[in-house]
């Protein structure tokens, strides 16, 4: 959602939560082609980084000037602040021309999302076939240790007025937002290398978009 972590944006940056190694390997094993890839809704890059190491290159975009301003940089990664609905025009200008990305990642974002334009817009800039469309996000279990955990627990609960509705999302997992593709493999598949951080890959044309 635009605007809605810019004022502490180096806080964010600082404190988010890294995902783990495993999870990149995972969407690298179901992914055939590593050119290009478009994280979505980078925030600092969180997802960005992890993908540069595999990809050749990144595109890595959000609304926000103030979040994309503290990602970190490498030189196979462009970042860019994009409004909140692109045109064709803008995407291709931005991303790349129709069927040229290998890779759509959104982490921990997909629930701020147009997501009518935007699967709009992951068809048609996603390879055919053999594109993968990535989702995920992480939910507020918290396993630090019992006497942390109590504390973030009534933390969230007392923090849950303030959230956006959007949240209730996340909280669900992403179970209720509908998916405009077949899954390659998801928790439960006996396919996942980590556990419930691989809620969500998903794959384009090859697999039934």
């Amino acid at each position: 959602m635009a605007g809605l972590f810019d004022r502490q944006a180096r806080d964010y940056a600082n404190a988010r939560p890294q995902y783990p190694p495993h999870l990149f390997s995972f969407i690298a094993k179901h992914t055939p082609h590593s050119r290009l890839a478009w994280d979505v809704g980078t925030g600092s890059g969180q997802a960005a980084l992890p993908l540069s190491e595999i990809f050749e290159r990144v595109i890595a975009t959000d609304v926000s000037e103030q979040q994309i301003s503290y990602a970190p940089k490498r030189p196979n990664i462009t970042y860019a602040v994009t409004p909140r609905a692109m045109s064709l025009e803008e995407l291709e200008s931005t991303v790349g021309a129709e069927g040229s990305v290998d890779l759509v990642t959104v982490a921990q974002a997909l629930h701020f999302f147009d997501l009518e334009s935007f699967y709009g817009q992951v068809k048609h800039v996603l390879r055919k076939p053999d594109g993968v469309f990535v989702a995920w996000c992480y939910n507020r279990e918290a396993f630090v240790n019992p006497s942390v955990d109590l504390v973030f627990q009534d933390l969230y609960r007392a923090s849950d007025p303030f959230w956006t509705p959007a949240r209730q999302l996340v909280d669900n997992e992403y179970a209720t937002i509908d998916f405009p593709v077949r899954g390659v493999a998801h928790e439960g598949s006996g396919e996942e290398e980590g556990g419930s951080c691989c809620r969500k890959i998903l794959g384009d044309e090859r697999i039934g978009v």
